[in-house]
């Protein structure tokens, strides 16, 4: 639905109401001149004519520029919008490269705090297990009834 938007915007800002309106007139000019009135002699059914082709030739031209005009308006806008992505683009991946840089520093040193960590808790762990095994569960209820 949105290409069928899209395209009906760009037909309507080609679109030239001044251009439709010569247009038709010199088509009307035309069909006056060869069917309402076939009755005149031809060098009044010549201007006539003339001044159809003009109108017509005249209105073909003027939509050719217009549209022309909407086309590079279209091209200038699009290639507007392309660099904007791609400067977003740039500093996202700018900024997913920075955090995923801090993301390994900081794990890092999570990991290395752990390891001081971890070796603490094993000394700890040996010096409690040391404390405990100075005597034996007889001993330590004779002491305490001491």
């Amino acid at each position: 639905m949105i290409p069928a938007l899209a395209f009906l915007q760009n037909a309507w800002t080609a679109f030239s109401p001044i251009a439709a309106i010569a247009g038709l007139s010199g088509i009307g000019l035309l069909v006056l001149a060869f069917v309402g009135l076939s009755w005149l002699p031809g060098f009044l059914k010549r201007p006539l004519i003339f001044a159809g082709v003009v109108l017509i030739a005249g209105a073909a031209i003027y939509q050719a520029g217009q549209a022309k005009g909407a086309h590079d308006a279209f091209a200038r806008d699009a290639a507007r919008a392309l660099a904007a992505e791609k400067t977003r683009t740039a500093i996202a991946k700018d900024i997913t490269d920075r955090v995923s840089i801090q993301a390994v520093r900081d794990l890092a040193e999570i990991q290395a705090t752990n390891k001081k960590l971890q070796g603490i808790n094993d000394v700890l762990a040996k010096d409690s297990e040391r404390d405990r095994r100075c005597t034996t569960h007889d001993d330590a209820r004779r002491l305490r009834d001491l």
